[in-house]
């Protein structure tokens, strides 16, 4: 009886082992190689003459890939605007010589293996043969024409996936226009995902960020774990240029991102990175210079967790070695030329002066339904000054032509001097070369809980803090409130203008679907049960399927 006990409690053993052994098996992260092109297209600053801008840009696409697939990139993105600079968004004549066919997922097409060799499918049959020739995913935006009978020509700002083989796996037509008065929008946002290498993309363009659909309804409603991003995205100060946009969505959605930027700095557009949800950048670049290159980094294939460090070394070290950085920004700034930038009327924010001292200074401050807290304690070496700003309300974007929707914010602001303070905050300083020593930095608000909110950071040339210099938390919802937590992990010397929390208010899906980013406090008790039950039963088969019949 003991031996037979005893070789039950071993089989019981070797059975939890298995069980934990399958659960490792089953959650280890499986990984893939992103690459995002920063480009400034051939004919940026004109003349543009179609045929030929077009294919100059192919061209110079086909460098790109090639040079990404030696680094052994898996996904290659490109941006916004890429083959056709933005001229033709507000040149209706222009776009329409542009325009180009593309086929539908639904139908299984195939440009690159397709006899179609007419000018309206030119391009897209270039971009599948250099998937399919690279076997490499990749993504790329165009001017789509769509002939409808009885409707006339419609034309679609739109991006399209290709696979490794060339087929095409997704299309998605921008559906929130930023100008573009050329072209046409969707009725309803298109859902556009794609599934490779265990991860599951959803696509948006630029301005689609700013708004519910499709964006946050891809990640709530759907729930994608990587989300690409071509963008010919327009710097605004304090709160919304490039790489600052990028990484926050990317915190507040907890997603993979792929941002790939359109370089045009007298236009204000530029900013790429590759970000891993609430882990931070893995890449990112705001050139300052007119320049074209590639930023390549691993990313985990089934949502942000943390990869092996060796993994990451060993992808370094063949980045290192292969690279594609063309026309890659010097490292000194002082050549530099700022490039342009929108600046976000304060007026309707709540604020109040801030001294900046070597002991920790506390204030408090609300707006409307949000107040917020701020503990912060520094050194200047200049005559700037600070103010913490609090806002909770509707905003508007491009001058007041787009109305947008609620937000929510709480941020510390760098100011030009302590007159004007809505003019002369959260502006380019004349010289940048300025830092604040920041010992202590603290913000917490109590947000509602449908705010999509992200750290929201930036310096005077444009740049982002690393993940691990900075902590978030968001609390679990007590009512319609969830309290929000941003704070420094370690003291920095920076020329910081804004470092806060920002979020924009979309209402949680309520059509009986699953809604991924509501905050749930039943999700781990859930968890750890379902898994409890798992491992007895394991336990309990194991028990009676390996005891001795004459003890059954």
């Amino acid at each position: 009886m003991i031996d037979v006990l005893g070789n039950s409690f071993t089989m019981i053993g070797a059975a939890v082992g298995a069980v934990l052994l399958c659960l490792i098996q089953v959650y280890q992260v499986h990984s893939y190689v992103a690459a995002v092109v920063e480009f400034s297209p051939t004919g940026v600053d004109g003349p543009v003459v179609p045929p030929l801008t077009v294919a100059n840009n192919l061209y110079r696409y086909e460098e790109f890939v090639l040079e990404a697939k030696k680094s052994f990139a898996d996904i290659i993105v490109f941006p916004e605007y890429g083959l056709t600079t933005t001229f033709p968004s507000n040149n209706r004549t222009m776009a329409l010589e542009f325009g180009q066919v593309v086929p539908q997922k639904s139908d299984n097409g195939n440009p690159c293996a397709d006899d179609n060799q007419s000018i309206e499918y030119e391009t897209v049959r270039r971009l599948s043969c250099m998937a399919r020739d690279n076997r490499i995913y990749l993504v790329a935006n165009l001017i789509e024409r769509d002939d409808k009978q009885g409707a006339g020509t419609m034309l679609y700002n739109t991006n399209v996936a290709f696979d490794s083989n060339g087929t095409v796996v997704s299309r998605y037509r921008k559906h929130n226009l930023f100008g573009e008065f050329a072209l046409n929008t969707t009725t309803e946002s298109d859902i556009s995902i794609f599934e490779a290498f265990g991860a599951r993309f959803g696509m948006v363009t630029c301005f689609d960020l700013m708004f519910q659909h499709p964006a946050v309804t891809l990640v709530r409603k759907y729930g994608i774990t990587d989300l690409i991003f071509p963008t010919a995205w327009i710097h605004e100060l304090p709160f919304l240029t490039g790489v600052q946009t990028q990484v926050m969505w990317a915190h507040a959605a907890n997603v993979n991102f792929l941002a790939a930027g359109y370089n045009h700095l007298s236009a204000g557009s530029g900013g790429s990175g590759i970000y891993q949800g609430k882990l931070g950048r893995v890449k990112d670049a705001t050139p300052w210079e007119t320049s074209s290159f590639t930023l390549i980094g691993p990313l985990p294939a089934n949502g942000p967790k943390r990869l092996n460090e060796k993994l990451i070394q060993r992808l370094q070290r063949r980045e290192i070695r292969t690279s594609f950085q063309k026309n890659r920004p010097s490292a000194g700034f002082s050549e530099r030329r700022a490039p342009f930038y929108y600046h976000e009327d304060l007026t309707n924010y709540s604020s109040i002066p801030i001294e900046m001292r070597r002991e920790i200074m506390n204030y408090s401050l609300c707006n409307n339904n949000l107040c917020c807290d701020l503990e912060v304690s520094g050194t200047l070496t200049d005559q700037t000054v600070f103010r913490f700003f609090v806002y909770d309300g509707v905003r508007e974007f491009g001058n007041g032509y787009y109305k947008g929707h609620k937000i929510q914010t709480c941020a510390l602001v760098r100011c030009k001097s302590s007159d004007n303070p809505v003019q002369n905050c959260g502006l380019l300083l004349e010289d940048t070369a300025l830092n604040v020593n920041l010992n202590h930095v603290r913000i917490s608000g109590n947000f509602n809980v449908e705010t999509l909110a992200g750290p929201n950071i930036v310096d005077g040339y444009f740049n982002i803090l690393s993940g691990n210099q900075y902590i978030f938390k968001r609390e679990l919802a007590v009512g319609n409130v969830s309290k929000v937590d941003f704070q420094l992990a370690e003291k920095i010397d920076r020329n910081i203008l804004t470092f806060g929390v920002w979020g924009a208010v979309f209402p949680f899906i309520d059509d009986g679907t699953t809604d991924y980013l509501r905050p749930a406090s039943w999700i781990l008790p859930t968890a750890i049960a379902v898994s409890a039950v798992f491992i007895v039963g394991c336990l309990l088969l194991t028990v009676l399927c390996f005891t001795p019949n004459k003890y059954k």
